[in-house]
């Protein structure tokens, strides 16, 4: 899933910039047969109209609103949601809060705590959890024709194609650009998300909540951890067996 290479063209043209391969390689520093290949095949991966947008100090949410598949992002921007901003979260930022709250002292040393990056490593799953008003899985897969075990594998990976990251947020009824901002595409600022948001979110979480988030993202680290542990269990078996 990319944009066309004649709408790249055009956009190109319509912003006065540079439309050589070799001249916007060197310009994103990116391996010019990487770039050629793409223009030969007449689609061109969205992380490369975002990185010119930034290089031309453009928001990349509107760039990409300039091609047709992306027409609807600029205008369906909207906040993010608690549960969104819960859900970019990692089980630190929440226990760091829990201790916060818990002892004086400790929240005085825990000061400095700065909250993870987004995306971490969970957050495609964890975003589309948070907003899935009850099927969107199955929503997904019918509307971009993705089967649900390609889906499923996808997820587990930890990314989206953007057109489908679109087509979650529109369909849970968030902000057009936040399965861009989850998939890592964009920032969250370039999405509209206003700075200190997940910190400013902690205000409207009473105790109990934080608790039952803590407890959330405890159990989803047992999960995954297990399910690493069995990985590896199991390719050491397999080199056991051999010999």
């Amino acid at each position: 899933m990319a944009v066309s290479a004649q709408e790249f063209n055009d956009w190109l043209r319509s912003h006065r910039l540079p439309d050589g391969t070799s001249e916007l390689s060197k310009l994103l520093g990116l391996n010019r047969a990487t770039l050629n290949k793409q223009r030969l095949r007449g689609r061109i991966s969205e992380t490369i109209v975002v990185a010119l947008a930034r290089v031309a100090q453009m928001n990349p949410i509107t760039a990409l609103g300039e091609f047709s598949q992306y027409r609807r992002v600029p205008g369906g921007l909207k906040p993010p949601t608690d549960a969104e901003l819960l859900s970019q979260m990692t089980y630190t930022d929440v226990m760091v809060e829990l201790l916060r709250r818990s002892r004086a002292d400790l929240a005085h040393r825990l000061a400095g705590y700065e909250m993870s990056q987004v995306p971490h490593e969970d957050a495609v799953r964890s975003w589309l959890d948070a907003v899935d008003p009850g099927d969107i899985r199955r929503q997904i897969a019918e509307r971009t024709g993705l089967k649900l075990t390609n889906l499923s594998a996808l997820l587990t990976e930890n990314r989206l194609p953007p057109e489908v990251a679109v087509a979650a947020a529109e369909l849970a009824g968030t902000s057009s650009a936040s399965g861009l901002v989850v998939t890592g595409l964009v920032t969250p600022q370039e999405a509209g998300w206003p700075l200190y948001c997940r910190e400013n979110s902690f205000e409207r979480m009473d105790d109990l909540a934080l608790i039952d988030a803590t407890e959330a993202k405890l159990k989803q680290l047992r999960r995954t951890t297990k399910k690493k542990m069995d990985a590896e269990a199991t390719v050491q078996n397999f080199w056991e067996t051999l010999g």
